[in-house]
């Protein structure tokens, strides 16, 4: 069996696009828990996206998922998941 021990998430969505946030799954079980537009999904997906290449429904390429260089006032944005 598979197990997933850290997950890195950076420029997507709510997470911020400088610095990398670092997810450490404990054994034998992690809760994602937190309040409304936290990013329980978005970790979620993320886990999707670097495990089999999917993208969330209504993400249009990408656009709607990855944090938005409009919002930060940046020409571009770097975003990356890393298992």
């Amino acid at each position: 069996m598979t197990t997933v021990s850290k997950l890195g998430i950076q420029g997507i969505r709510s997470f911020d696009h400088e610095r990398t946030e670092v997810l450490d799954f404990e054994l034998p079980v992690t809760l994602i828990v937190g309040p409304n537009g936290s990013g329980k999904t978005t970790i979620i997906e993320c886990l999707k996206m670097a495990s089999c290449g999917a993208l969330p429904p209504n993400a249009r390429n990408g656009h709607g998922f990855i944090h938005d260089p409009a919002v930060a006032k940046l020409p571009e944005v770097k975003a990356q998941i890393r298992m």
